[in-house]
């Protein structure tokens, strides 16, 4: 077998096998008690749709190589490969979707990318004009969201759905404001921006508060915004309400460092990564006695959003 035909096959399948049952389904994802310490309140997620785990608990996920490594830490790569083949040819296990067919959705979509990166250059280039913004409500708008691991509510509250059209062709997005009313635009295949690029401020519940999360991307802010509403206690929320500020581009950090000043107290989520770390430092040599970096709380994924969705940075 592959590698690649290994990651596919079922982690929910695998653990029955081991002898690990879910304790219950939320959202259509899996919780379980860890399998690598005692608990008494699950906090071992598996996404069947995306076929990964993460475990809340220690900040950790990954594919099922990576959880049988972790099951084993003492075994080496060809002992994890090794068990893994023989598991799935003697308790017949399934893929968690048909491989052939993710393998062909794949190509399509490599070659759908490469026909459209021309015509997307001339439209960058063209004058955008909007149709119309209203509440988010299209369900194909919904479902991204809810891949996303986002609540749909949380971004009804906080986005709107743009409908727009450049030259004869006629697209549709979340859009999120910006404090000079631009906008940007997310869909499943698009990722950009209308008007003016700069930082978002958003005021939670209209009131003002003396603390506040600083997050590079909206994505990332609703995230945040979906754990503090369905009180998920894996400690990545601070405990008392503040308000949000997005730069929606982390080349936006000077235009944010001003509206910083009010603040008692700025809890930095950004990226784990090296810009987002030279931002929280820029941040920090301005506001030194009252900047956190959160990021700490997520040390092994890129951002929230990663966290939630289990993909582990690699």
């Amino acid at each position: 077998m592959t590698i690649d035909e290994i990651k596919s096959v079922s982690i929910v399948q695998f653990l029955e096998t081991e002898g690990y049952q879910y304790a219950y389904i939320h959202r259509g994802n899996y919780w379980y008690l860890s399998p690598f310490r005692a608990e008494s309140s699950p906090s071992f997620n598996v996404s069947p749709t995306k076929n990964l785990w993460n475990d809340f608990g220690a900040s950790s996920g990954g594919n099922i190589i990576n959880l049988v490594q972790k099951m084993h830490p003492s075994w080496n790569n060809h002992q994890v490969l090794t068990y893994l083949e023989q598991q799935i040819k003697n308790h017949n296990l399934k893929y968690a979707e048909d491989y052939e067919t993710m393998t062909k959705e794949q190509q399509r979509r490599n070659a759908w990318n490469k026909s459209h990166i021309a015509e997307k250059g001339n439209e960058r280039k063209s004058i955008t004009f909007i149709d119309c913004i209203s509440n988010l409500s299209h369900p194909n708008l919904k479902r991204y969201i809810l891949q996303r691991r986002v609540d749909f509510e949380v971004a009804q509250e906080f986005c709107k759905e743009i409908h727009y059209h450049i030259n004869d062709k006629h697209y549709y997005a979340i859009a999120f404001e910006n404090v000079d009313g631009g906008m940007e635009i997310r869909n499943k295949y698009c990722k950009r921006s209308i008007g003016k690029k700069t930082i978002s401020v958003i005021k939670p519940n209209g009131e003002s508060h003396s603390e506040c999360c600083i997050f590079e991307g909206f994505f990332d802010m609703l995230t945040y915004a979906s754990i503090r509403k369905w009180m998920m206690d894996i400690q990545l929320c601070v405990e008392n309400d503040c308000d949000y500020i997005v730069l929606n581009s982390i080349s936006n950090i000077k235009s944010a460092l001003p509206y910083l000043q009010v603040y008692d107290v700025v809890h930095c989520y950004l990226d784990n990564d090296a810009a987002g770390i030279a931002t929280t430092k820029k941040i920090k040599d301005e506001y030194s006695n009252k900047v956190i970096d959160e990021s700490v709380r997520y040390p092994n994924f890129k951002d929230l959003n990663d966290v939630i969705n289990g993909i582990v940075k690699e």
